[in-house]
């Protein structure tokens, strides 16, 4: 930056300077300006905070977010072209349906049923894709657009005649210290790019019926999937209540429960055996013994 240029960037920063601190009066601008300039900046931060809410609604899962930009910044590194898509809850919930389907098999009813119901999540989850691709393509890259351009080129305007501004707004402060001359052309200047950034806020808010059209594509395309995804619905729940009402002609079937296991216990040497435990028999008295209990039996009756 040349002498003269640093010279004026610090006159701008002495006139900011005594206007914020000082109290100083700068150049009013008129109140229409004032509210194209409010309403230019409401709808700047609109743009942005609907474009991030619009993209939590597709894509609720945070830590999925984050993952999927990650990874689409490494395909860009890499050359590629797009990397892998969001991954639906549709289809993770539609995988292990599927999965469990497959392992019950057909013989059951719930297998079957499983598979019925995560083919639908299957396809409700591409039709969730289609969403995303649409909502992408007709609301957010065009808001993108309007951020990224008009917006941008609005502020550029509007920061452009805030320097000019301060910079006459010196020069009017130290009137005929100054040649005319040069207090005439920061006029001018300031009058210019007044012009310029008013007429560029006044296109951008008298053409807002874009953005109402980018709000129609938006409806337009939920209501489309709201539409597939009843019809897919509808479809699977026509199935499962099918199943319910031939299950419940089938005759019920009586459990039959299998005979019982026998284990023999006894052994080749006449011994038995009771859970691990031995058993024997009582030893029967020897015949002398039951002869002395007979002798012994009639004394007793002699002697009564």
């Amino acid at each position: 930056m040349s002498v003269a240029g640093l010279k004026k960037q610090f006159h701008k920063a002495t006139q900011k300077v005594s206007e914020k601190v000082g109290g100083a009066e700068g150049t009013k601008l008129d109140d229409d300006f004032k509210e194209m300039e409010r309403k230019v900046d409401v709808t700047s931060r609109a743009v942005m905070e609907i474009m991030t809410k619009t993209v939590e609604y597709l894509q609720p899962n945070p830590a999925s977010r984050a993952k999927l930009n990650m990874i689409n910044t490494m395909s860009k590194i890499r050359g590629q072209e797009k990397g892998p898509g969001y991954p639906q809850a549709e289809a993770l919930l539609a995988e292990a349906m599927l999965k469990f389907g497959r392992e019950l098999g057909d013989e059951c009813n719930f297998g079957p049923a499983l598979g019925d119901v995560g083919e639908a999540m299957r396809e409700l989850s591409e039709v969730k894709d289609s969403l995303d691709i649409e909502v992408k393509q007709n609301f957010i890259d065009p808001l993108q657009n309007l951020h990224d351009k008009d917006l941008r080129e609005i502020q550029h305007h509007l920061k452009k005649m805030e320097g000019r501004r301060l910079d006459f707004d010196y020069k009017k402060k130290r009137q005929g210290r100054l040649p005319d001359e040069e207090l005439r052309q920061a006029l001018e200047k300031f009058d210019e790019s007044k012009e310029i950034a008013e007429s560029s806020m006044y296109n951008l808010l008298e053409m807002d019926i874009e953005q109402v059209s980018q709000l129609s594509a938006l409806v337009e395309a939920q209501l489309k999937y709201h539409r597939q995804a009843t019809q897919i619905l509808q479809q699977v729940t026509a199935k499962l209540e099918e199943r319910i009402k031939e299950a419940s002609t089938q005759p019920r079937r009586e459990y039959q429960p299998k005979p019982r296991m026998n284990l023999d216990f006894s052994s080749g040497d006449n011994t038995q055996y009771n859970g691990g435990i031995s058993q024997t028999s009582t030893p029967k008295p020897t015949g002398k013994r039951n002869e002395e209990g007979e002798c012994s039996l009639v004394c007793l009756n002699l002697l009564l």
